[in-house]
């Protein structure tokens, strides 16, 4: 079945705070807590809004089951600032075709290679994934979300 993206709202706090906690080792390593409630995911759609990001959920079908969430910013380098597959979504190879899904819309808006950072140096990190794509790279950032700071790995991937 097709995937489908669909821009969201703060009508979805609730679907995106679930797919948040279906995940509780991404939210230790990221926020330094296990849950995550509506408040916050409304809060998080604002500010990403205003720095320029477009969050998306991610179906199967149009009007079918959510399967993830992501948050992207355009440009000639665009942002993926977040792909996150509900846990009963995981393991079926959604996550490779959610991020080329993300990869044709941003290329479709003119984008030429897109970046990432990527949490790593802990079990379950996701960059063996990202690399099995394509992504690559070598510098490190510092990252604060919800008061947290956390190393990340920045990789990109041309378009």
């Amino acid at each position: 079945m097709a995937l489908c993206l669909r821009p969201t709202g703060g009508r979805d706090a609730a679907v995106i705070a679930a797919i948040y906690n279906s995940n509780p080792d991404f939210l230790t390593h990221h926020l330094g807590r296990s849950r995550v409630d509506e408040a916050f995911l409304r809060a998080e759609l604002e500010e990403m809004a205003r720095a320029g990001f477009a969050s998306f959920l991610i179906t199967e079908g149009t009007g079918g089951p959510v399967v993830a969430a992501a948050g992207v910013r355009g440009g000639e380098t665009a942002y993926l600032s977040l792909l996150i597959l509900a846990r009963a979504a995981q393991g079926r190879g959604l996550g490779r075709r959610c991020a080329a899904l993300l990869e044709e819309h941003l290329r479709s808006g003119g984008s030429r290679r897109v970046r990432i950072d990527v949490v790593d140096g802990h079990p379950g990190s996701p960059l063996p994934f990202w690399q099995r794509l394509g992504y690559a790279g070598s510098q490190r950032v510092n990252l604060t979300w919800g008061g947290k700071t956390s190393s990340a790995l920045v990789l990109y991937k041309a378009l």
